[in-house]
């Protein structure tokens, strides 16, 4: 070859603008000579003349891009239309042009475009990422992640690629591989809103939640218009304590957006715990359209607004519609299976994230003791950040199996629960904190059941059935329940009859209550509490004489609204004494120092009216309509004392009265509780256990015979006087309480 003829055929090529001919050439050259300066000066120059005449000017570019950041979309997307039939090939258009499409939701537009700009240039990290953005748009997830793993090959700063790769991994559930992308994301860019709140998001599900406050509130203070910081930093700071803060900071983006029902949903709760009740009359304005005219609003919180359960159904139902897809119901058995004999061995499993000293497992640690192994594999599925103690060590014990699925996503939990073999699945959390209820969009087991930790509807067709009672699910209730229902045949409350009590004999004095005078209790959490029970509990402050009402501090602000509406109601605010949270022990040895426990209406007492009968301590309540409302005559049903259902708050209040002018009616009811507790079926751990394998039997049974689901009514014998007629649903009651157990 000819270096000098070839140069000057190349120059000759690069004047007739024939570049891609001239490169070639070069090309040619340094494949043959490839330390050759001249072709090397050559093609570096050729190659910035083609990169200049592919694209428009520089300064141009700039333009376009900044106000492709202003958000003018339409407007780039025209300009980067009219430029490409001047600059067909260029990549930085192509690109920009995908990106427009991406952000007006064009998704099959913005996928050809980009695929173009890939094609066009293949070692664009924005391009690939962009490209990985649509296709996780139209739910093409492994083909996101390719590209997002591409374009981080090839520039692993790329925040784009990082944040949206984090994200999509947030998505499938893989918290630990989203992780180190956000970690490396807030090190490359310390003061992006955006990047600093998604990476407090994947802490928050790792349960490190002082690490992502911190990085809340200096997003918040970067971008205060960042309204979902701003409520996951409200809801942060209500669980902290600091529920005054909380309010303030939801109030600022409702004031933004009025229509925000999620927020104001979550606004009047935290209210509801202070014993703020000017959020009754705010709640009433919103009532009828409150979570299901904007965003859902939770769930739980929806428990404590009014005892109506035709609206709770909706709501609950809206929100469920923003987490659980509709599910398919099990495959049926094949027909030659249909009628197959039940296994040797049922497999349950249990899925809960309180395996620790928490109340629900308080409940059940004896159901878990007390199931027949010979008929029952018990699996328990825990994804509880809380440390080992000696609950979780009792419950591993009492279980076939016992697996840790914190550090598991979604889908390789799913996974592995249908690698088990399981024939129920049990949901033991349903809305309240820390769940994986979506775990049950997936199918876990032919058959998914939800127990104890919600008490409601699950709003669902994830869940085949609800375990409750005729009590707490009256003939009649049926339509508030998305779920079948399997009706245990006392109460559906599981207690365990090993927990222990202190030994030490509680003074009043040791509580802080006189010697003399009768001690109403109410150890509900502050929330439940409503002017209706208030105004009942300061009257019947003012008709016993030296009588005083025993509260649970929840905290100073609840204390001193409290204090403050005895006083407007007349009465002294030194008659309410709170009582510190204690050791459970310590706690349920000091009911003793009462007289009655009085209970809330829209949500009751549900494992505090079981502590206070476990303790002896007789509860007075009054059944409502929803759920929640009717645990306490659950309860007392199954403890043999229908005397202590009330039908009205009139009767409530007569009752009330009556036992404390009456010591010789209370210490009998006395008497009955403590001869009860060791004979009534509340207590019967074993016997419940049996209700409810039965129950678990008739369902699978059902699937057996290749039928759906059901409502199901356990038949256990009764026993005498422990279970009541059907008590009839009240007219619902606008104030509110409180929610779950």
């Amino acid at each position: 070859m000819n270096i000098a003829v070839s140069m000057t055929k190349a120059n000759r090529l690069e004047r007739k603008k024939k570049h891609e001919d001239a490169a070639k050439i070069y090309g040619d050259i340094l494949a043959k000579f490839p330390k050759n300066a001249r072709a090397q000066a050559a093609l570096a120059s050729l190659q910035k003349k083609i990169a200049q005449d592919l694209n428009p000017p520089l300064e141009q570019q700039k333009e376009l891009a900044a106000a492709f950041e202003r958000g003018d979309y339409a407007k780039v997307a025209s300009a980067c239309t009219t430029l490409l039939t001047t600059h067909k090939r260029s990549a930085f258009l192509w690109t920009l042009l995908g990106k427009c499409h991406l952000q007006s939701k064009n998704l099959d537009e913005a996928a050809t475009i980009l695929n173009m700009a890939c094609e066009l240039n293949p070692k664009d990290p924005s391009a690939l990422s962009a490209f990985g953005d649509v296709r996780r748009a139209q739910g093409k997830t492994d083909n996101a992640l390719e590209l997002y793993h591409k374009a981080l090959s090839l520039d692993g700063t790329n925040l784009g690629a990082l944040n949206n790769m984090a994200n999509t991994l947030m998505d499938l559930g893989r918290i630990a591989e989203a992780e180190p992308l956000l970690e490396k994301a807030t090190k490359l860019a310390p003061e992006n809103p955006v990047i600093l709140f998604n990476y407090s998001t994947v802490l928050l599900k790792d349960g490190r939640m002082e690490q992502a406050k911190a990085l809340l509130e200096k997003a918040t203070k970067l971008a205060p218009e960042l309204r979902s910081a701003q409520y996951n930093l409200a809801q942060l700071q209500s669980l902290d304590g600091d529920k005054q803060a909380a309010i303030k900071r939801f109030e600022t983006i409702l004031n933004a957006d009025p229509g925000d029902d999620r927020t104001r949903g979550d606004k009047l709760h935290v209210q509801a715990h202070l014993n703020d009740w000017s959020w009754i009359e705010e709640y009433q304005q919103v009532r009828r359209q409150l979570g299901l005219t904007s965003k859902a609003c939770s769930a739980f919180a929806s428990l404590t607004f009014e005892d109506n359960p035709d609206l709770l159904r909706l709501r609950t139902q809206a929100y469920a519609n923003t987490l659980l897809p509709k599910v398919a119901p099990a495959k049926p058995l094949p027909v030659e299976l249909m009628g197959a004999e039940r296994p040797d061995r049922l497999r349950i499993g249990y899925f809960s994230s309180d395996y620790h000293d928490h109340a629900t497992m308080r409940l059940m640690a004896g159901l878990f003791e007390a199931h027949d192994q010979s008929r029952f594999d018990i699996i328990a599925y825990s994804f509880d950040p809380e440390p080992e103690d000696a609950m979780r060590r009792r419950v591993s014990q009492a279980v076939t199996s016992f697996k840790d699925i914190s550090k598991l996503s979604d889908a390789a939990a799913t996974e592995l629960a249908i690698a088990d073999g399981l024939d129920i699945a049990i949901d033991l959390k349903g809305f309240t904190g820390n769940n994986r209820t979506t775990l049950f969009a997936n199918r876990l087991a032919p058959t998914h059941i939800s127990y104890l930790g919600f008490p409601g509807t699950l709003g669902s067709t994830a869940i085949d059935y609800f375990i409750g009672d005729h009590v707490t699910c009256p003939a009649g209730s049926e339509r508030y329940f998305e779920e079948h229902l399997i009706r245990l045949p006392h109460s559906y409350q599981v207690n365990d009859d090993k927990r222990p009590l202190s030994g030490h004999q509680y003074t009043r004095k040791d509580c802080g209550l006189p010697d003399g005078g009768f001690v109403f209790c109410s150890f509900n959490s502050s929330y439940k509490i409503t002017p209706v029970e208030f105004d009942i509990w300061m009257r019947l402050l003012d008709q016993v004489e030296d009588s005083v009402l025993w509260l649970l501090d929840c905290s100073d602000s609840s204390k001193q609204n409290l204090r403050r509406e005895a006083a407007a109601r007349g009465q002294d605010p030194d008659r309410l004494i709170f009582a510190p949270r204690i050791a459970q022990e310590e706690h349920l040895a000091r009911h003793q120092a009462a007289d009655l426990f009085l209970d809330t209406f829209v949500v009751n007492a549900h494992t505090t009216a079981s502590d206070a009968l476990w303790a002896g301590l007789p509860v007075l309540t009054m059944p409502g309509r929803q759920f929640a409302s009717r645990v306490g005559a659950s309860l007392v049903s199954a403890m043999g004392l229908p005397e202590m259902i009330t039908k009205s708050a009139a009767e409530y209040e007569a009752r009330a009265l009556e036992l404390a002018r009456d010591p010789d009616a209370l210490a009998a009811l006395r008497s009955k509780l403590q001869r009860n507790r060791r004979s009534a079926p509340l207590f019967d751990t074993t016997g419940f256990t049996r209700s409810l394998e039965q129950g678990f039997d008739m369902a699978h049974e059902r699937y057996l015979q290749g039928l759906p689901p059901a409502h199901i009514d356990v038949t256990d014998p009764p026993v005498s006087g422990a279970t009541p007629p059907h008590w009839p649903l009240r007219t619902p009651s606008v104030a509110p309480a409180a929610s779950a157990p």
